[in-house]
């Protein structure tokens, strides 16, 4: 899976499946401040806009390196 625009990352929500582009220096700013006890299986989220979810990303690398997928997420969840 390759990153299409390096300037936005794409997030959807899991329960009502809308899509939002974030800007990639909020997304990085905000996975940078979590301190070292911040359990880094689970990726960045933002409040969804249409409903009650959170957004996850579609694809995004963390600033740890660690590499974070809407499917990984949605698999974890289903365990």
């Amino acid at each position: 899976m390759k990153i299409k625009n390096k300037k936005k990352i794409e997030f959807i929500c899991p329960i009502c499946g809308i899509k939002e582009k974030i800007p990639t220096d909020i997304v990085k700013m905000l996975d940078a401040s979590d301190g070292d006890n911040v359990d880094r299986t689970i990726p960045p989220m933002f409040d969804c806009n249409n409903c009650f979810g959170k957004m996850v990303p579609i694809l995004y690398i963390g600033v740890k390196g660690q590499v974070y997928t809407y499917n990984d997420y949605i698999k974890q969840q289903n365990n």
